[in-house]
């Protein structure tokens, strides 16, 4: 996403966990940062997109965004996430700056296009000056006040990441049924799971399938077991399916890398 801020002219100051990545991103124009609160400090508008487990260690403490945020700044936070995760750096803001919450629907490809939906959510001073911004990402909705896109990315993952699963687990069956996989796949991308298999099969849009686990974690985190027993299912399911080694991607939902274990090394299968 940052090449497209860079394009449009903005000053851009980067952090990443990775230094290559951000040595990558320093040498089309972007500059560098010591850490978060480095990256935040001056800043107009911060927009920080990670995991959700890493949100405390990103947002919070004495090199935590927050600590650098100066009066009248905008905090967009990117990462599906949770209510409870989204309050705690809501409570955490420093007097006079802004909060939105503006959770992205696509993937890499997506966002290397331009592509990206984003489901933005926050109060008037917040929205005014990230809706602009974020636009260089794609499409903007505005879904609500602060809350409103954490809580409808999640529901949107409800059924996106039950038929991920669900991919998964027909595979299951046509390994148990011994059916052949490419005859499968291109049964399900003629029907209603054609989207699915679509976005599995593109190799363009890269994703590890361990992220996609994590991102049932937090929807489970948010919801509960007893509320979401099919996302409770397609979690466990998802996680055998990450643990291969090396670990997978998410294409690899359509290969024997992520079969039950049983079925990895069937004859013909290839890992």
């Amino acid at each position: 996403m940052v090449p497209h801020l860079l394009r449009a002219g903005h000053s851009v100051r980067v952090y990443d966990l990775v230094p290559e990545r951000m040595a990558d991103l320093v040498a089309q124009g972007a500059i560098g940062s010591a850490d978060p609160a480095d990256a935040a400090r001056d800043a107009d508008l911060v927009i920080s997109a990670v995991m959700s487990a890493d949100i405390p260690a990103a947002h919070l403490g004495p090199n935590g965004i927050l600590s650098a945020l100066r009066p009248g700044a905008v905090l967009a936070v990117l990462s599906t996430t949770t209510p409870a995760a989204l309050q705690l750096i809501s409570t955490a803001m420093p007097n006079g700056t802004h909060l939105a919450d503006a959770t992205l629907v696509g993937g890499v490809r997506y966002a290397a296009e331009a592509a990206l939906t984003i489901l933005l959510g926050g109060g008037d001073e917040a929205v005014t000056v990230a809706e602009p911004i974020l636009a260089e990402f794609g499409e903007v909705v505005r879904v609500g006040p602060l809350g409103a896109g954490v809580a409808c990315k999640l529901i949107t993952n409800v059924v996106v990441m039950a038929a991920e699963a669900g991919l998964r687990e027909a595979l299951d069956l046509a390994d148990f049924l011994e059916a052949d996989y490419t005859t499968v796949i291109n049964l399900l991308a003629r029907g209603p799971m054609a989207a699915v298999v679509n976005r599995a099969l593109d190799r363009e849009n890269p994703r590890a399938l361990r992220d996609s686990a994590e991102d049932f974690d937090t929807l489970l985190e948010a919801g509960g077991e007893d509320l979401l027993p099919i996302s409770a299912a397609g979690r466990r399911r998802l996680w055998a399916a990450a643990e291969g080694d090396p670990d997978p991607v998410f294409y690899d939902l359509t290969t024997h890398r992520t079969a039950l274990p049983r079925f990895r090394l069937i004859e013909g299968a290839r890992r």
